[in-house]
């Protein structure tokens, strides 16, 4: 049976045994270990890591999100990749950090259109106590009178209280937009389930980097919300593009950030249309430059157009791997019941 050796980023390790072909995901389960999971069919990439030692085989009858590049550089999806012999896996977050994913019911308060293309929905989740997340994470939502299930980030950092803010990019036929459109009032009442995700915000005083594309300024505004909380001189840029200057959104809520923030550096791209004086003409990563990289964490939240050409940049740059943290979206569709987007 391999070993698999699991070494997470504060440097804790753990062996366990996997039979032969066993998901490691699953063996993982198996011997008692929690590991970062969700959709388990390759997909949304909540259960990525790093191989640094020995080598992999994947579920012949599953599909992945990774691509080719990423696969032969070592990442790896742990529901569809099973130890081929002896194995050493790198986790991009500390188990004492993973919290478990509950079911749990949101009742919408308000909901508000931003700009052409985005929907601020805000919600209070019932039961018995508020949800315990990290800034950053997601949920998963269901979306009502159908079986799809929709995932967002919360855009709020986690305070003890049961208020939930979500940033929802409208789509022509997303089944969340249909029901948002034409359904949704306050007093709707929402099967959730979560938090999930790695991609929260990590202790420590480096400087900040982070690329939003769209509905990715959600987590950015958890933790930008987070570290505003207490008094920092943290020196933290910005990045963030939408499609059209219609689809500019929470630039209040930057303007409020940055006047208590005074290391924070905001730059806004718009990618077709008339970007105006203030923004530059181009997408997010149009935005970064060469002297963002040294000595910085960095946040990535999107498409994966815009993830992967932002990591390219970055890495071609001098960043180091390990400091890079994203969230891709998936596009509605992908599969036939959840989403990211």
């Amino acid at each position: 049976m391999p070993n698999v050796t699991i070494v997470f980023a504060d440097g804790e390790r753990t062996e366990i045994k996997a039979r032969p072909g066993e998901m490691i995901l699953q063996a993982a389960r198996r011997n008692g270990l929690a590991l970062s999971s969700d959709c388990e069919v390759g997909d949304c990439q909540t259960c990525r890591c790093t191989l640094l030692a020995g080598a992999i085989e994947h579920d012949a009858f599953a599909t992945t999100s990774l691509t080719t590049a990423e696969m032969e550089g070592g990442e790896v999806l742990t529901c569809v990749s099973a130890a081929d012999g002896d194995v050493t896996l790198s986790m991009p977050y500390e188990r004492t950090r993973l919290l478990p994913a509950k079911p749990f019911t949101l009742r919408i308060e308000s909901l508000e259109q931003l700009g052409a293309s985005v929907i601020r929905l805000k919600g209070q989740t019932l039961g018995l106590k508020p949800l315990v997340f990290l800034s950053g994470q997601y949920i998963n939502l269901k979306v009502p009178g159908t079986e799809a299930l929709r995932s967002y980030s919360m855009a709020n950092p986690p305070s003890g209280e049961r208020s939930l803010e979500l940033l929802i990019r409208l789509l022509d036929d997303g089944a969340m937009s249909t029901y948002l459109r034409e359904r949704a009032a306050p007093g709707d009442q929402i099967a959730c389930e979560g938090p999930r995700g790695t991609f929260y915000l990590r202790d420590g005083t480096r400087p900040l980097l982070m690329v939003a594309g769209g509905t990715g300024l959600a987590p950015m505004l958890a933790m930008l919300r987070q570290i505003a909380s207490a008094p920092t001189s943290r020196a933290m840029t910005l990045c963030f593009g939408v499609n059209t200057p219609e689809d500019l959104f929470c630039l209040d809520d930057l303007a409020e950030l940055a006047s208590r923030l005074p290391g924070l550096e905001i730059r806004v791209a718009v990618a077709r249309g008339d970007a105006g004086p203030k923004w530059q003409a181009g997408y997010a990563t149009d935005l970064l430059q060469p002297g963002d990289v040294p000595g910085r964490d960095i946040y990535l939240c999107g498409p994966p157009p815009m993830t992967d050409a932002a990591r390219a940049f970055l890495t071609a740059h001098g960043a180091d791997p390990a400091a890079i943290f994203l969230e891709r979206f998936v596009a509605s569709g992908a599969t036939a019941a959840w989403s990211k987007a």
